[in-house]
């Protein structure tokens, strides 16, 4: 291998091992961490500590890199990047790229302030930094604010939000938790000891994902995900006492199943076929429902729609998940415009719903 080569993949190791945000190296560590990738290519490619010594100086002189050497770990001195966001490799974010970056910040801002998103702040300062980032030239120009060029939706207004960076906290560091929680027709709140696995957003509210342990009223079931809404949580606290147990289940996999955040484990996936008039169509068309939707053939239009005559002007779509409160509730929301045609059990759910509306309004 020619020496400026060996010299590139000596300064890779180094470049990763020194933007390492968690971990801190010292000086020997960094030996040995060349000398162990090199010996698996030539074992004549091993390097001497000055070699080693020498790299570091030409990050600090060629690549203008700040390497920071003032903390103690175990009374041994280690070194690192002193801003962990650089890089020898990496090139400097283009203007565009650097105010996209701040966009999503400035989305993520719901998240700032709460344990464990500090670190946003800190990179919201950065990014304004002319030093940061490979020293892309953007600023603010005036010291104006920016006006926000995407906008997501949120409910700035919601309660427990807050609560975010806990269960944040819970999930990523595998505690159980011990969540006292009040339904919307509850006069009494109940106490659940439950794994936390997830949070979710669904229409702008959030969700922890848990699985409750085994106690006398609710046994364990691996295959069971509660959906507990953050703004019906009354208290919660770490416990201590119970292990904390992996979920069993793919989360995301488990979720395709259905629409929203309800997910009944012992109710079948079943084949929704729906009808839409053609004012919607082309909207669920670009928007589908559910991601295994699908609009029937031309043949299938055809005999449903001889069989079903008042249909004529609708299209005819179908997709296969678990029926919950989420689906029907969406499918409401269409109005006349949308038409349950099976299974049964749902579009007589429908009709329920549709006639006791009418009765209301009478």
């Amino acid at each position: 291998m020619p020496a400026n080569k060996n010299a590139i993949v000596r300064y890779r190791i180094l470049d990763r091992k020194l933007s390492d945000q968690h971990h801190y190296y010292t000086r020997t560590q960094l030996l040995n961490a060349v000398n162990d990738y090199l010996k698996g290519i030539d074992e004549s490619l091993q390097v001497s500590k000055r070699t080693i010594e020498m790299d570091l100086r030409d990050m600090e002189d060629i690549f203008q890199i700040d390497l920071d050497e003032s903390k103690l770990i175990n009374g041994k001195a280690v070194i690192r990047y002193a801003d962990q966001t650089r890089s020898i490799f990496s090139k400097p974010l283009s203007d565009d790229e650097k105010m996209l970056l701040n966009e999503v910040l400035s989305t993520l801002g719901q998240f700032s302030g709460l344990d464990n998103f500090t670190w946003l702040d800190d990179l919201k300062t950065k990014i304004g930094s002319q030093l940061s980032f490979g020293g892309s030239e953007f600023d603010a120009g005036n010291g104006a604010p920016q006006r926000k060029v995407i906008s997501f939706s949120s409910n700035e207004f919601l309660q427990n939000k807050e609560y975010l960076g806990w269960f944040f906290s819970a999930i990523t560091n595998k505690k159980v938790v011990s969540i006292t929680y009040r339904k919307f027709d509850a006069d009494i709140a109940q106490e659940i000891i439950a794994y936390p696995y997830m949070l979710k957003q669904y229409r702008d509210r959030w969700y922890l994902l848990c699985t409750p342990t085994c106690d006398k009223k609710l046994p364990y079931n691996p295959h069971f995900i509660a959906n507990i809404p953050l703004d019906r949580i009354e208290a919660y606290e770490e416990v201590q006492n119970i292990p904390y147990v992996e979920c069993q289940v793919d989360i995301d996999e488990l979720f395709d199943d259905i629409v929203g955040v309800t997910y009944y484990w012992d109710k079948p996936v079943e084949h929704v076929v729906f009808a839409v008039h053609k004012s919607s169509a082309n909207y669920i068309r670009t928007k589908p429902i559910h991601p295994y939707q699908a609009e029937l053939s031309k043949e299938d239009q055809a005999e449903l729609r001889r069989e079903n005559p008042k249909l004529e002007d609708y299209s005819f779509f179908s997709l296969d998940c678990k029926l919950n409160y989420e689906l029907s509730s969406l499918f409401r929301s269409y109005g006349p415009s949308l038409i349950v045609l099976s299974p049964n059990t749902l579009r007589e759910e429908m009709k329920g719903n549709a006639r006791r509306q009418i009765e209301l309004y009478s």
